[in-house]
């Protein structure tokens, strides 16, 4: 493998820190934190100064949705802007039929699953993968699937499925994985892939014209597979400001502050401003190695029904990695819990507070459904820094 190189994604990037000497901390921490929080203060008044008017935008990313409200911001956003959610947080949009899939195939003897920990209790028409473990299905929880890989290479009696959920920006790294494998020989690893592309999705979702957004904010971390290309699509065909943007407070703001301009404008473009840049070779390394291991099909979202080429399915040269193929399983319809509101949440059609079960019997604590339960899920950020706002 000395040909290939393992991505990671922009959020693995910033996932990792260096720890300071505790008496240097803090003051490094006030000399950064000042001049952007003085940024901030700028981006708001120029945006309270724009905005005469009701305008609506969608912030797709669950993790920039997080952003704002940890940050208190939408208090301090003109009361005339929404920004409703949209759907942003791979776990969130995940429909029953695929944990239905994903409990079927960690249920077979001599198997391993590794997935990552926010969807372990994402419950399917019956079962989650967390509900199985405790009844003695083995589950490893991971961070990479390169993680998945190290298991199947000491676990080489077991076969390890990892279960491959996320949007566009995991296919790079899931893709180098299979790739791996199939080098090495490694027969008793392969992935059931759960893989979602947004920019069909939002085109979807902007054929409904009584959600009436005018502008869509989205995350940098997707944009190597589905590139500027796409949003620029959405943009002409919807009349759609787009805005890629990175996912501290001053680059959620500045997107924002870039559609509202757009909007005041009655112009329709597309800004990449985003925090994270792919280089060319980069970008062309990622896109040919996802073209060698996947392709583009219809795919199921909660909420949203089947979207055409919104989802990657493994290429047939690989097959023996398909463990869909593998243990013949398919992803058929499942039933969704009927007092879960992530349907209308995740697509623009509520928020959160609008949910009679917010806050009550739908908590961190015990989840009705997926919004609540991931850490990018709008319902649990909304629970964690909206119901405890200074």
């Amino acid at each position: 493998m000395t040909d290939r190189t393992f991505f990671c994604t922009p959020n693995q990037m910033r996932g990792s820190s260096i720890l300071l000497p505790e008496k240097r901390k803090p003051l490094l921490l006030m000399r950064k934190m000042e001049p952007v929080l003085a940024r901030s203060e700028e981006l708001l008044k120029e945006i309270h100064a724009l905005v005469d008017r009701p305008i609506r935008l969608m912030v797709a990313c669950g993790n920039q949705n997080r952003t704002l409200l940890k940050n208190y911001v939408r208090a301090k956003l003109p009361a005339s802007l929404e920004l409703v959610a949209g759907p942003g947080c791979s776990v969130c949009v995940m429909p029953a039929g695929h944990i239905d899939a994903f409990v079927k195939v960690a249920s077979q003897p001599g198997v391993i699953t590794a997935v990552c920990e926010d969807l372990l209790q994402v419950r399917g028409s019956k079962e989650s993968l967390g509900s199985i473990c405790a009844k003695g299905a083995r589950v490893e929880l991971i961070n990479t699937p390169q993680e998945a890989l190290d298991i199947a290479r000491h676990e080489p009696d077991s076969t390890v499925v990892y279960v491959a959920a996320g949007f566009e920006a995991t296919a790079p790294n899931v893709a180098e994985t299979i790739l791996c494998a199939a080098e090495s020989g490694l027969e008793n690893f392969c992935v059931i892939p759960s893989i979602r592309l947004l920019p069909p999705t939002i085109g979807r979702l902007m054929e409904n014209e009584k959600l009436h957004i005018e502008g869509l904010l989205c995350s940098d971390s997707n944009n190597v597979v589905s590139d500027t290309d796409a949003y620029s699509h959405l943009a002409r065909k919807y009349n759609l400001p787009c805005c890629i943007a990175g996912f501290t407070l001053e680059d959620v703001l500045e997107g924002i502050l870039f559609l509202v301009r757009q909007v005041k404008a009655g112009t329709a473009e597309v800004s990449d401003d985003s925090a994270f840049s792919w280089s060319p070779l980069e970008t062309n390394t990622a896109l040919r190695i996802v073209s060698e291991v996947f392709c583009a099909v219809e795919t199921d979202w909660r909420g949203l029904g089947t979207i055409s080429r919104s989802g990657f399915v493994i290429r047939d040269e690989l097959a023996l990695f398909d463990a869909t193929r593998r243990f013949n399983v398919h992803f058929t319809e499942g039933h969704e819990n009927s007092k879960c509101q992530c349907n209308e949440i995740i697509s623009g059609r509520s928020i959160p507070t609008d949910c009679p079960f917010f806050g009550m019997s739908c908590t961190p604590a015990s989840p009705v459904g997926p919004c609540m339960i991931s850490d990018e899920g709008i319902c649990h950020s909304y629970f964690k820094y909206e119901l405890q706002s200074p």
